[in-house]
């Protein structure tokens, strides 16, 4: 029996009843909509922007790789800063709104980190495990595999108390 589709479904209901009981129910569900809309734009103009330089990668010499992939960044970051600005002229972005994207951005990069350092350790999953039971808890790998999820919880419960506390 697969355990993922229960979870879903168990998820699914818990997150209905925290939106449709709360005051501001629809900020969770502005933000992860234009978290959403953000990414594929971002996805795109950095896409567009990596094609035209790998297009003419033989008539230019790259230089330092990490700089062009941040100058990429920054000027797809500029695109969607002047999209936002006029998406925000016909419909008003809050700043809750702003601060719910920021912490799924953050969410999800911690999370990204988790799933990299299962996926490159997948073979030592066993060992892993090995570790979990002896208790061996200064290693990396394991510190990664469980701090990292645990700060994405302490997290979400921090952001859900202080939405409850409207000081969010």
């Amino acid at each position: 029996m697969q355990v993922l589709p229960i979870f879903l479904i168990i998820l699914a209901v818990v997150i209905a009843g925290y939106i449709f009981t709360s005051k501001n129910r629809f900020y969770f569900l502005k933000a992860i909509i234009l978290f959403l809309a953000l990414l594929i734009f971002s996805t795109i103009n950095f896409l567009i922007f990596f094609g035209v330089v790998i297009n003419r990668i033989h008539d230019m010499k790259l230089g330092n790789l990490f700089l062009l992939l941040g100058a990429l960044v920054i000027l797809s970051g500029l695109f969607l800063y002047e999209g936002l600005k006029k998406f925000n002229k016909f419909h008003q972005i809050s700043e809750i709104t702003l601060t719910l994207i920021e912490y799924c951005i953050q969410w999800s990069l911690i999370y990204v980190t988790v799933y990299q350092s299962i996926f490159n350790n997948i073979a030592k999953i066993h060992t892993i495990t090995k570790m979990i039971k002896t208790v061996r808890i200064l290693n990396p790998d394991l510190l990664v595999v469980i701090v990292l999820p645990s700060f994405i919880s302490i997290w979400i419960a921090v952001v859900l108390l202080k939405k409850y506390q409207h000081d969010l």
